[in-house]
C-alpha cells in the first residue's frame, strides 16, 4: 500500500506514507478518503517499530505455514501413491500443469516446484446453491476486513499489498492499489490460504480497486480458526 520493499527503513516508510497522503488527503483537491484510512492503517503498522515487528512476524508464519504444510502434505501424497508405471499409458506417469506458472508437475504434487503455488483444484459451488446452505462456510478460515494479504501478478513478480474484503468457499475479494485485468490469473496469498485467483471483477472505488476473483487452486492453512 505504501508501495515500500519489505526491507525498507523507516525513513523511506515515512517519506513514502507522506508523499501518498500529501496526494489523497480528503483535504486536498481530489482527494480519497478511503485511501487515506488504507494509508494511514499501513502507517499505523509500518510506521511502528513494535508493530512492525509483528506485522513481519505474522507474515513469517504464515510463509512457513505453507512451506510446512505443503511439505507435509506432499510426503502424504508421496506414501499413497502407487508406484508409477514404466508404460508411457499408465495414469499415474501423467502430469499436473501448474494453473499460475504453467511448470508441468508430476502428478502427487501438491505444490509447483517452480513457483510454489498450490495445485489442488478449487471446488466450485453450485450457482443455485449459497455456500452457507451447504455448511462449507463453517469449514473455512475467518477473515476479517483488517487482514492484509499479497497478490502476484506473475510468478516473477514482486508481490503487492491488498486488503481481504471476504472469502468464500469459491472465491476472495479484496482492495488493491492498482486495477488487475479481468480473466488474469494471480496468486494472492494471506495468512489463512494461498490460491491461483482468476479475477472476475475488478470496479475503481476513487483510487483503489474493489477485485473479485474465483479460485482456480487454492490450500487453506488455518481452517475454522477465529482472529
Amino acid at each position: 500500500m505504501l508501495h515500500v520493499q519489505p526491507d525498507a527503513p523507516p525513513e523511506v516508510v515515512r517519506a513514502a506514507y507522506r508523499a501518498l497522503m500529501a496526494r489523497h488527503h480528503p483535504d486536498q483537491e481530489g482527494g480519497d478518503h478511503v485511501q487515506a484510512v488504507l494509508l494511514n492503517e499501513a502507517w499505523a503498522v509500518l510506521g511502528n517499530a513494535t508493530s512492525r515487528a509483528e506485522y513481519d512476524a505474522r507474515r513469517a508464519r504464515a510463509g512457513e505455514r505453507h512451506r510446512t504444510g505443503a511439505e507435509a502434505r506432499r510426503e502424504s501424497c508421496a506414501e499413497q501413491a502407487p508406484p508409477p508405471s514404466s508404460s508411457p499409458s499408465s495414469p499415474h506417469a501423467s502430469a499436473e500443469h501448474c494453473a499460475f506458472c504453467g511448470d508441468t508437475n508430476t502428478v502427487g504434487a501438491v505444490v509447483c516446484a517452480r513457483c510454489t503455488a498450490p495445485l489442488a483444484r478449487a471446488i466450485r459451488p453450485a450457482s443455485h446453491r449459497p455456500p452457507s446452505a451447504t455448511g462449507e462456510r463453517r469449514t473455512l478460515p475467518r477473515v476479517s476486513r483488517a487482514d492484509w494479504g499479497t497478490v502476484q501478478l506473475h510468478w516473477t513478480g514482486e508481490p503487492l499489498d491488498i486488503r481481504l474484503r471476504n472469502l468464500s468457499v469459491g472465491g476472495v475479494s479484496f482492495y488493491a492499489g492498482a486495477p488487475l485485468a479481468v480473466g488474469a490469473r494471480v496468486r494472492v496469498i494471506a495468512a489463512a490460504f494461498d490460491a491461483v485467483v482468476e479475477v472476475v471483477q475488478c470496479n475503481r472505488r476513487d483510487s483503489v480497486f474493489a477485485v473479485q476473483g474465483a479460485f482456480v487452486t487454492v490450500g487453506f492453512t488455518s481452517r475454522g480458526q477465529s482472529r
